[in-house]
């Protein structure tokens, strides 16, 4: 019987690789060892187990079944044990460059109204804000965080939704001074500027589920290129945006937008937060993803935020 007491531990990143690998030599190159190092620390471990892991095929190797069960769990364990070394290091290291990307009405809207909390409480970090367009951001390599709006899924890429998207009209009480009464229903519009940061769909779209489509003809337009410029536009009085919760909610508290009727239509989407599975890895980005999810009312932001193991690579 093994004596198990006495397992050659040394020798199991040397399993590892040659059971990764299929191949003794690639496995001694990976670990710049020579192929009859590998052969002997194998037959070693092999000995203490008192089983074979490998059968020959041709001058290849392969592994037997008993060698595939202890390969799935050698390599669970080894990644285990990197990525608590990786937690280890990363324990004093919490500065650096955080590079944040996402498209400017969310930067204007939001990034900019809440990102001061983050920096005076992590004062080492030191970030840079990039604004891309939003079918950008999941592509970009050589960014740490990126916020987008869409429906989640992105290929090679960790993603947690911060917030579904409906939209309902906002204005500003100056609005009213102005056109010198206030808006109580959906047909009041018609005597009010729309503003819009697409094409005019989704201010058509209100209004038909609205119930009032013939509004869109006799309210006047102003077209921006950005929701964040037709956000400034509203809380200065010009007119009446269409916009969600997430965007607005700063500047309904402070009262300077106001909703002057509640009915909403659903966006299609959400605000998500994507990262490369590399980048989880740095002590930056984990502690901007807890800030940014508790923003968000995550609870347990650490349940959307897998542990690293080492075992995924930048997409």
């Amino acid at each position: 019987m093994a004596d198990l007491r006495n397992l050659p531990l040394a020798t199991l990143k040397t399993f590892e690789a040659a059971a990764r690998h299929q191949s003794l030599s690639k496995a001694a190159a990976e670990l710049n060892l020579t192929d009859s190092a590998v052969s002997h620390q194998l037959r070693r471990l092999e000995d203490a187990l008192g089983y074979e892991l490998f059968g020959k095929v041709g001058r290849g190797v392969v592994l037997t079944d008993a060698g595939r069960v202890f390969a799935k769990t050698v390599s669970a364990a080894l990644q285990d044990i990197l990525a608590a070394a990786i937690r280890l290091s990363e324990a004093d290291q919490v500065g650096g460059r955080l590079t944040i990307a996402c498209p400017p009405m969310f930067a204007s809207a939001w990034l900019a109204k809440h990102l001061n909390a983050f920096c005076q409480d992590h004062p080492s970090v030191e970030c840079h804000i990039r604004l891309v367009e939003n079918q950008r951001v999941s592509e970009l390599a050589d960014t740490d965080i990126g916020i987008a709006f869409g429906s989640g899924g992105w290929p090679d890429r960790w993603s947690a939704l911060l917030a579904h998207v409906n939209i309902t009209p906002v204005c500003s009480p100056v609005l009213f001074q102005r056109i010198g009464t206030t808006i109580t229903q959906a047909s009041d519009l018609a005597r009010t500027i729309l503003l819009h940061w697409d094409d005019g769909s989704e201010w058509r779209r209100w209004l038909l589920e609205a119930g009032v489509p013939d509004v869109g003809r006799t309210a006047r337009h102003l077209y921006c290129s950005d929701l964040g410029i037709a956000i400034d536009l509203a809380i200065n009085g010009t007119g009446v945006a269409l916009v969600s919760d997430t965007l607005s909610s700063t500047d309904l508290k402070k009262g300077v937008l106001i909703r002057p009727f509640a009915f909403s239509i659903d966006a299609f989407g959400g605000w998500y937060v994507v990262c490369s599975n590399a980048s989880l890895r740095r002590s930056s980005t984990r502690r901007f993803l807890l800030w940014l999810l508790a923003c968000f009312g995550r609870d347990t932001p650490w349940d959307a935020i897998p542990e690293q193991d080492g075992r995924s690579q930048d997409g």
